[in-house]
């Protein structure tokens, strides 16, 4: 069992930074014999909190992605918070929160943090939380299910490119299938064939709505 546990919170909700203490206490005595818990609002606070920490590095950073940014330092989420987390502090387990599903977002957080936990904030409540705050301190990943699902869609190549993506997003402004070709080089056929491939790798059966919901869904609009 570690001594103490010294943990960095970053979010701009107070009452999620009190859930995150309340549940880390609930770990206190089982994990760790101390804690000690540190709170950041924004990307301002969170750059003040790891200069005045960066020779005594925290053990685990809890980091919600969509928090104020700090422009002056060119930190403008959470994603750049963990960034510098990792450069500052590189034995600190980071848990990264967020309600976006998009997969430019979740890719960018893979690719460039790899962080030990890693939740989307639809898919748990508290229980499942701290599930992840402790399997990560027992040294394991823990990835929420629309995480996993998007690691698997991708290990599979089971992923849409630019254009079936654009193809969706013009879908789901009212744009008509017949009027793809003026905003997209190519053939209207050739269109009529992304579309079919697209709704077969989404698995949808139904209508345009069918695949632009569930395209939605799965973070690629």
């Amino acid at each position: 069992m570690k001594t103490s546990l010294s943990v960095l919170a970053i979010d701009d909700h107070m009452v999620v930074l009190e859930g995150y203490r309340s549940i880390f206490n609930m770990l206190e005595g089982n994990k760790f014999e101390s804690l000690t818990f540190t709170k950041a609002r924004d990307c301002k606070s969170g750059y003040d909190v790891l200069e005045k920490y960066k020779d005594i590095p925290f053990d685990i950073a809890v980091i919600d992605y969509s928090i104020p940014e700090y422009p002056e330092m060119k930190l403008f989420s959470g994603h750049d918070m963990a960034v510098e987390v990792r450069r500052l502090m590189p034995d600190c387990k980071i848990v990264m929160m967020t309600m976006h599903k998009e997969v430019e977002i979740m890719s960018n957080i893979l690719t460039n943090i790899n962080p030990e936990g890693f939740i989307n904030k639809s898919d748990c409540n508290t229980e499942e939380i701290a599930e992840c705050f402790e399997a990560v301190l027992n040294d394991e990943k823990y990835y929420s299910p629309t995480i996993s699902s998007y690691i698997k869609r991708q290990q599979k190549g089971i992923m849409l490119d630019d254009i079936d993506t654009k193809i969706i997003i013009l879908l789901s402004k009212g744009i008509r299938t017949k009027n793809l070709g003026k905003y997209i080089p190519l053939s209207d056929s050739a269109i009529e064939k992304r579309k079919y491939k697209v709704k077969k790798i989404l698995d949808v059966t139904g209508d345009d709505e069918a695949l632009i919901a569930e395209a939605r869904k799965q973070g690629y609009i």
